[in-house]
């Protein structure tokens, strides 16, 4: 039906709608005069190039070769019946024909229901970015806008930029305190504050456009909320500025709103440098942090449709960039590993078609980036089965669909496709990959490890503050059980011993008195309680002080002496003195992944490098796989929040939480060679079974899925 209704009668051109307008345009790149097509219906904008406008400048000729004879006739163009048949093929399509008669009348109800979507594949396309219209501003933007004009002269624009350079130069003297403050903003509170700040700066974000439109003569139709990854936020209509010719007119409505923004933050930022602390401060520094962070991370990306977007289209006057540029970068990609012969999608500039090029993979790559990312928040710090669900539909959808639509068209092109130097290549490096990934040629596994005593105990100073009257060992000694490694002193529990000795002499005197004097006799069973109490403390001092007298907890060695330490120094309570381990008992603990272990068994040969000198090989072998896995990781040495590799969190009661599945194996030295006497941090390289890159890859996935679907 679709083919029938679009040639109609041979010859005879379908009237275009009247409501219909076209505009003058901004120049085009080859110098060329260009105009606007406006559809009022969908407040839709499309540009046409000269002869495109000749045409339809003529298009009431209402034939083909009238159009034709009349463009030749009274222009310097040369065009023919197919050029007229290309523009008519474009406005049918874009619906901007008139229906006329049943037949088309039927076609577009059918056009219609073809182009309904089910609410499913409706949120999959759009729930990271979705636009609810709410309101018509324009009359309220006409109105006001009187007021608020003062704000685009030069004077406001001076002030702003002083406000800004006094807020950096506050910001900059408190560094330390405006750093430690952006840190509570990764907590559940400082998320909340986060959003609803954003939501009440995208007002004005959007205000901005608005305005700035309206100071240029445009019309402002809609207001809405956008769910910006479901945060809501403003969004206006302002496809108008399309009508504008001067390109600088459109950037200033592009950058307008980043612009507001950026007002606000200045004014938040010497605020804050102001105020005291107080919820006010608070508001000024959410103000001015969350500013710069959705200007450089959101609105300023080229690689998403925002701000960014539309003011770099405007700038390299190249309206539907991205559109323009994947197909620039699908034509490449098929000339560079086919050489089909195919000629682009568009003439333009030899510099200007490279940066397209290079412009579509970059985008890819960050949409990628960006909604793995997204993913991930999710699944680590929201609901993990959803970020694994959206894991799934981006990969799938997002990664895998575009892949297998173009591998299609070059199936349904294979014809085409014929043997040369780019194909032999193509298939050289397309085996190589297929090799690369699926066959099993990586055996090595790489797991972070701690080499360590299996008796390795820690010495810590007594329970209260001491001083360092004498160090009996040295670093690398071999003691006994039992032998004195340091000598403290504390006067101040000499004197509460002296005290308390003192109070036991007074009350055994009393306690021997008692029955010479009548008044001690009386209190005799006060005394007594007294004694025995006094009593309880002295010897409580004694352990004390026999706590000062520090000793080796086991027979071995004295490693890792804390810094610092020399007689008459002192040492904070509970300090940590020393180590003193066992040489004859190293043990490694690696922790190795969850799509990894089934590769690994007692008995395994491995090696381990320590991180702080490479020089320091272990040979190991497995004697120990642990049957669950780590829920919380005994070792800080490896966490994450102490310079260790292993992503962790920590949770209210202090443990140590690791992000991924890990399982610990233990592996012991083989050989004679002598160890190191410390605690070293580094990774081990086990001889697993070999497995490639697509089951690692697979078995990382399934692991996941069958973890998240449990109870």
């Amino acid at each position: 039906m679709a083919a029938a209704i679009e040639a109609g009668t041979p010859g005879v051109l379908p009237p275009l709608r009247e409501e219909i307008g076209i505009f003058p345009g901004p120049t085009a790149l080859d110098g060329s005069p260009t105009w606007t097509l406006h559809d009022p219906a969908v407040n839709r904008f499309y540009r046409l190039g000269w002869p495109e406008f000749e045409i339809i400048s003529r298009w009431h000729a209402a034939t083909v070769d009238a159009v034709v004879a009349r463009v030749n006739a009274e222009t310097t163009l040369e065009i023919d019946s197919d050029d007229v048949d290309h523009l008519r093929r474009f406005l049918f399509s874009c619906d901007l024909l008139r229906a006329a008669g049943p037949q088309t009348t039927a076609y577009l109800v059918s056009k219609a229901e073809r182009l309904r979507e089910s609410f499913g594949r409706w949120l999959l396309k759009n729930y990271l970015f979705m636009r609810i219209p709410v309101a018509r501003p324009d009359r309220f933007l006409t109105a006001t806008y009187p007021y608020i004009k003062g704000v685009f002269s030069r004077g406001f624009a001076v002030t702003i930029l002083l406000i800004g350079a006094l807020g950096l130069y506050l910001v900059a003297r408190q560094w330390d305190v405006f750093r430690d403050t952006l840190v509570d903003l990764f907590t559940v509170k400082g998320a909340v504050a986060f959003a609803i700040t954003l939501a009440c700066l995208k007002v004005i974000h959007e205000f901005g456009h608005s305005y700035t439109a309206k100071r240029f003569g445009c019309r402002v139709p809609t207001m809405g909320v956008a769910l910006l990854v479901m945060v809501p936020v403003l969004f206006s209509d302002v496809n108008e500025s399309w009508k504008l010719t001067a390109r600088r007119q459109r950037l200033a409505i592009g950058v307008a709103g980043v612009t507001a923004e950026l007002c606000c933050a200045a004014i938040a930022m010497c605020a804050w440098g102001f105020l005291p602390d107080g919820p006010a401060r608070s508001a000024a520094f959410l103000v001015a942090t969350s500013t710069w962070v959705t200007t450089v991370l959101i609105n300023l990306s080229p690689f998403m449709r925002y701000d960014g977007y539309y003011v770099l289209s405007d700038f390299l006057e190249t309206p539907n960039l991205h559109t323009r540029s994947f197909a620039l970068a699908r034509w490449w990609l098929r000339e560079k590993l086919f050489g089909l012969g195919d000629p682009p999608p568009e003439e333009l500039p030899r510099s200007r078609q490279h940066f397209l090029v290079f412009f579509a993979f970059l985008t890819w790559a960050y949409r990628f980036v960006l909604f793995m990312g997204i993913a991930a928040i999710v699944y680590h710090f929201i609901i993990k089965a959803l970020g694994v669900a959206m894991m799934t539909v981006e990969v799938g959808y997002f990664l895998l669909r575009p892949v297998a639509m173009e591998g299609l068209t070059w199936w349904q092109r294979r014809a085409d496709i014929h043997l040369n130097r780019r194909t032999l290549l193509t298939l050289s490096a397309a085996a190589g990959l297929i090799a690369l990934l699926v066959v099993p040629w990586r055996s090595d596994i790489i797991a972070s490890a701690l080499l360590k005593s299996r008796n390795h105990i820690d010495v810590f100073a007594p329970e209260f503050g001491a001083r360092i009257a004498a160090i009996d060992a040295t670093d690398g000694q071999s003691v006994a059980k039992g032998a004195l490694l340091f000598h403290l002193v504390s006067p101040d529990l000499d004197y509460k011993i002296a005290n308390a000795r003192a109070d036991l002499d007074i009350l055994q005197w009393q306690m021997n008195s008692s029955g010479l004097d009548p008044e001690l006799l009386a209190r005799s069973r006060v005394i007594e309680r007294e004694y025995a109490t006094t009593l309880a403390e002295y010897h409580g001092l004694l352990d004390q002080k026999a706590q000062l007298a520090v000793t080796a907890p086991i027979a071995g060695k004295v490693v890792d002496l804390a810094e610092n330490l020399a007689p008459g120094t002192w040492v904070a309570a509970k300090a940590r003195l020393a180590s003193v381990i066992d040489p004859n008992a190293d043990t490694v603990d690696a922790y190795v992944d969850e799509g990894d272990l089934d590769r690994v068994k007692p008995g395994d040969q491995a090696m381990f490098w320590a991180d702080a000198d490479s020089r320091i090989e272990v040979p190991l072998r497995v004697v120990e796989i642990a049957s669950a896995s780590t829920r919380t990781l005994p070792d800080p040495y490896l966490a994450s929040i102490y310079g260790g590799p292993v992503p962790v969190r920590a949770s209210k009661q202090n443990e140590l939480i690791p992000e991924r599945t890990i399982y610990r194996v233990m592996l012991r030295p083989r050989g004679d060679a002598p160890l190191p006497t410390h605690v070293l941090r580094g990774h081990v390289a086990l001889q697993g079974a070999a497995v490639s890159i697509v089951q690692r890859f697979w078995r990382s996935i399934h692991a996941v899925l069958i973890r998240e679907s449990g109870p």
